[in-house]
């Protein structure tokens, strides 16, 4: 029987008078790949948001393994085990590579304050696995050879990758990827798709909002349309394709 990790029921998110998200059911299944799709501004990004806890939705409510997780603040949602990037990439631009992915791990390490200052045995422990551990994602993600560089120093399709490792980090199993291949060459999304199908043979499911249709129609197992914030279609990619709807959504209708 196949898992549902995570759920949204009845998601709505309105801004004032603005309803940036309209009555939006949703299921991810472990291990999968899911895309989240739609013409600009049809309410992708504002949707992660109410996942992430960046929005306590108005109405609807959001379930991580069954328990209710709406309402939490991004920092609890992380611990249970959700990580995210951003369609604009959030590197800490003066932290070298490897520095980065540590700062992922923040979430799940024990030593205090007091610690740090102090250089007690436990912090100094901790510091350590958490280089040897970040090294390790750096390598999973083909940036080893670059974990001592500014990330501000790595070419534009590197830094979205470190955005990923930094992610992974934090020992997720879900990760909500904001358009990743945004701003990417061909080459550089082939590559990213070649990572992302390696990461869920690795056990991760992944979520994503991507508006280059080549890479959704070829990794994601389902596909959810979003429209002026409701939810239009959704189903496996031949479907989404074919869809009337869709297309409308995105070349418009003929006169």
């Amino acid at each position: 029987m196949t898992e549902t990790i995570l759920k949204a029921t009845n998601i709505t998110q309105k801004f004032g008078g603005l309803t940036a998200v309209d009555n939006v059911n949703f299921e991810l299944h472990k291990g999968e790949i899911v895309g989240i799709i739609g013409p600009n501004g049809a309410g992708k990004t504002t949707f992660f948001n109410v996942l992430t806890g960046m929005y306590n939705p108005t109405e609807g409510k959001v379930y991580y393994k069954d328990k209710d997780i709406t309402g939490l603040k991004p920092f609890q949602i992380t611990a249970c085990g959700m990580a995210r990037t951003f369609q604009n990439i959030r590197l800490f631009a003066q932290m070298t590579a490897i520095e980065n992915v540590m700062v992922g791990m923040h979430c799940r390490t024990k030593a205090n304050l007091a610690d740090a200052i102090f250089r007690l045995p436990r912090h100094r422990r901790e510091e350590k696995a958490a280089e040897e551990k970040a090294l390790n994602v750096l390598e999973l993600a083909g940036l080893a050879d670059f974990r001592y560089h500014y990330a501000t120093s790595l070419p534009y399709g590197l830094q979205r990758r470190l955005e990923i490792a930094r992610a992974i980090a934090s020992d997720p199993e879900i990760l909500l990827l904001d358009e990743p291949a945004a701003g990417m060459n061909e080459q550089e999304t082939s590559d990213l798709m070649d990572f992302i199908r390696k990461l869920q043979g690795l056990g991760y499911t992944i979520l994503l909002i991507e508006h280059d249709m080549r890479l959704v129609m070829n990794i994601c197992e389902r596909i959810y349309v979003l429209n002026y914030g409701a939810l239009i279609a959704h189903g496996v990619p031949d479907e989404i394709k074919s869809n009337p709807l869709v297309i409308e959504a995105y070349l418009g209708k003929e006169a």
